[in-house]
């Protein structure tokens, strides 16, 4: 990997600001870059999945994987983010910031599972088995994950006092979950009852949604503040970057965040929610400020555009279209 220094002036009034930014140039591209040199290479058969989607329009919408037959489920959702599926039962459920709600996987009979309360519900988790779904829960006191049965009651702290807790994921054979931390940086795991929490990747900028693929035993998460898609075993081991969405800033690929002034500058082409479709070798990606769903062979190459839409992708949830 080759790092490159760029020197920026920012003039402010009379004077100047002077920045140093480093970048890294070498062993991952541009996404623009990646699909053009990777179009045709490792290319793995798409099998014919259901990819369903929240925007922040009010919309759960959802695609065949070859572009067809795009269909609006719900159009007057309040700020859905992530989206859970009950393919046995029929079912989706989803955040929606304040609550938790559910319908038929059509988008017929809508509930309201768990009522607006304080903090932002973001990621959640089903076991189906279990009659239980998780959730993430931020801007709250304090933030925390949460649990209720599938239809809302007995609502309970599984664990307390996180920084910003978002994607979350389930491996309920072994009894665990996973979450992203985007506030402490790192990915962590525990019990399905929240005991034996322990850190699992740190060091990480902005983790945010997470996918477990538990026949290879790999975690695969997407980080909106590096533009990355990495994955690791489950242990944390072996961490390795699929891909990478550079932000831009006066032209000049940068891999760090920047705070000009109390400014945030943020990663607006990164990837946020993420799904798996093991059999078909392929990972599906939201990119909400480029209004696009993504997909690439699970080694990240043959990159390409799944859907574009005109508002902002959040979550992602993929189904067999047998179902």
């Amino acid at each position: 990997m080759v790092k490159k220094a760029v020197l920026i002036i920012v003039l402010i009034g009379a004077g100047c600001v002077i920045f140093f930014l480093v970048y890294e140039k070498g062993e991952k591209m541009s996404q623009e870059v990646l699909s053009e040199e990777l179009s045709g290479e490792q290319e793995v058969e798409i099998e014919d999945i259901l990819i369903y989607w929240t925007n922040r329009s009010g919309k759960i919408q959802r695609i065949r994987s070859d572009g067809s037959d795009i269909e609006n489920l719900t159009t007057d959702v309040c700020s859905p983010i992530g989206i859970a599926l009950d393919i046995p039962g029929g079912q989706m459920y989803w955040t929606s910031g304040c609550k938790i709600q559910r319908a038929n996987l059509d988008g017929s009979n809508v509930e309201e599972l768990v009522p607006s309360n304080k903090g932002i519900k973001e990621g959640i988790a089903l076991d189906i088995d279990g009659n239980k779904m998780y959730w993430t829960l931020w801007n709250a006191t304090p933030n925390k994950i949460q649990r209720a049965n599938l239809d809302g009651s007995d609502i309970e702290d599984i664990i307390t006092n996180l920084k910003s807790p978002r994607g979350i994921a389930l491996d309920v054979p072994n009894r665990k979950m996973y979450w992203a931390d985007l506030g402490a940086s790192k990915i962590q795991r525990a019990n399905l009852d929240g005991s034996d929490v322990e850190d699992i990747i740190t060091g990480l900028l902005g983790p945010n949604g997470i996918a477990l693929d538990l026949d290879e035993n790999k975690i695969y998460w997407a980080d909106e503040f590096t533009g990355k898609i990495q994955c690791a075993n489950l242990d944390g081991s072996y961490r390795k970057t699929l891909f990478v969405r550079y932000g831009k800033l006066i032209g000049t690929a940068i891999n760090i965040p920047l705070d000009i002034l109390g400014l945030k500058i943020y990663y607006a082409n990164s990837p946020i929610g993420i799904a798996l479709n093991i059999p078909g070798g392929k990972i599906y990606w939201t990119t909400p400020h480029k209004y696009k769903i993504q997909r690439a062979n699970l080694d990240g190459s043959n990159i390409e555009d799944v859907v574009t839409d005109s508002i902002l992708t959040i979550g992602i949830a993929l189904s067999t279209t047998s179902q």
